[in-house]
């Protein structure tokens, strides 16, 4: 009897003492809380994960908030990764404004508190959870002043986690900084081009290093962070010469600096500055690449030493790299060599030249339009010596304009003008009656270096 009183007397003290020892974990920093706090946490904590699992959001989140709430540690990091998508899930269901706004602090809480508990991880540190967190506030906060929110918070995770930065935080990033620039371009100009480089780089590691099916999202970050860059106005020649013409000096024997230089004066099209014919000749002597050899082909071209000039473009030809934009590049020189031994007067290699480029690019109307320019040119005139067939050549030049309208709308009403032009000069029904050779509907070949068939047309 006594020692069943004695167990009896055991029991209910330890009893009491379990009641009385219950503590939350948000309350003693534990990861479970204590007695039956701890019991239901654990509980939670499991619920939460198998409601999640069969995509039962709206369950899985009435566990979420529980362990939130009590025990911010009991889920580890994937209970906030997936506390996230529990959220916008609620926030998207929500119609009312103020609702709303209540889902979107608790999501941005949700980033705060992950932060607190789990911002040292190894894989996922703050510096990735800051980044996923901007990209949230840009696209749900709906604020006019978030550009001082969430700057820090790109710059904080693209600084920390360089080329393994995700491709939406660099690119929002990367918008952000434009748009700080556009707020004071005097204040910001030099630090926005310098960060343009260096993302630029960044995105090219990325690139380099990603996986299949990161790559591609990393190539279109980088594209959209180019043309945003040009967008922005601060890529005008004389901005880059100011900020670059002594760094091309102290980086002549440095290859890597005078490629990314190179390349930001090619995408901004200021491939007239000395700036850019400096880099481009140290860089070509260190290291010949097609974007060095281009660079010293302009320069011999602002010198007007077209035979120097054709000869780097064709050697740049032939160091282009397999790439996403190697045919643009190819296009590019191909289309160069074409005015340029039009220049000189070598039409025969001059329509050569225009014809691979537009296999380079089938939608640019600008080689045919050369062509058409080519055809009229007097001197050239395969058959100046006879005045009626000379004037055939108009014929195949509009033939040419024609094409240059239906494939490339930006050319369209240049080509227009010049047909407008050129019909007039069309041989006249007078012309086609003395020359047997010609007749109307029927096609007639020009030879020479133009080489072409053409209908008779009145």
């Amino acid at each position: 009897m006594k020692n069943f009183k004695l167990f009896f007397v055991t029991s209910v003290l330890l009893l009491t003492a379990t009641s009385s020892y219950a503590v939350k974990a948000i309350e003693d920093g534990s990861k479970f809380g204590t007695g039956e706090d701890s019991i239901r946490c654990i509980e939670q904590v499991s619920l939460f994960n198998n409601y999640y699992k069969i995509k039962s959001y709206d369950e899985a989140y009435n566990s979420f908030k529980i362990v939130f709430d009590e025990c911010p540690q009991a889920g580890g990091r994937t209970l906030y990764n997936n506390g996230v998508t529990l959220i916008k899930y609620k926030m998207n269901q929500e119609q009312d404004v103020a609702k709303r706004q209540d889902w979107f602090k608790l999501l941005m809480d949700c980033y705060e508190k992950r932060i607190v508990y789990f911002g040292n991880d190894k894989k996922y540190p703050e510096s990735y959870i800051r980044g996923r967190q901007a990209v949230d506030y840009i696209e749900l906060s709906n604020d006019p002043n978030m550009l001082e929110k969430v700057l820090p918070w790109l710059e904080q995770s693209v600084e920390n986690r360089g080329s393994a930065s995700q491709a939406d935080v660099v690119d929002y990033y990367f918008r952000m900084l434009a748009k700080q620039y556009q707020s004071d371009p005097d204040k910001y100009k030099e630090s926005f081009i310098q960060k343009y480089l260096k993302v630029d780089k960044l995105l090219e590691g990325s690139v380099s290093v990603a996986d299949a099916k990161q790559v591609d999202a990393y190539k279109v970050t980088r594209n959209n962070v180019s043309s945003a860059f040009i967008a922005s106005g601060a890529a005008d020649c004389n901005t880059l010469d100011g900020v670059f013409k002594d760094k091309v000096e102290l980086a002549k024997e440095d290859v890597a600096e005078l490629s990314t230089i190179i390349k930001l004066y090619r995408c901004a099209k200021c491939t007239e500055s000395d700036v850019y014919f400096a880099a481009s000749t140290y860089a070509h002597k260190l290291n010949p690449t097609s974007e060095t050899a281009a660079g010293c082909g302009y320069q011999a071209v602002k010198k007007e030493e077209f035979n120097k000039a054709i000869e780097y473009f064709n050697e740049a030809m032939t160091l282009v790299e397999p790439s996403n934009d190697s045919d643009s590049l190819k296009y590019d020189y191909q289309y160069i060599l074409a005015g340029l031994y039009m220049t000189i007067g070598k039409y025969s290699d001059a329509k050569s030249a225009a014809l691979q480029a537009m296999q380079f690019n089938q939608n640019a109307g600008e080689p045919y339009i050369l062509l058409a320019q080519m055809y009229v040119d007097p001197v050239h005139n395969p058959n100046r010596d006879d005045a009626i067939l000379a004037k055939t050549v108009y014929w195949a030049a509009v033939d040419k304009l024609e094409r240059a309208k239906a494939i490339d709308p930006e050319c369209a009403d240049r080509a227009q003008a010049l047909i407008n032009q050129y019909r007039k000069y069309y041989p006249s029904k007078e012309d086609v009656f003395f020359k047997p050779e010609l007749k109307i509907g029927e096609t007639y070949h020009i030879g020479g270096w133009i080489n072409e068939s053409v209908r008779c047309r009145d």
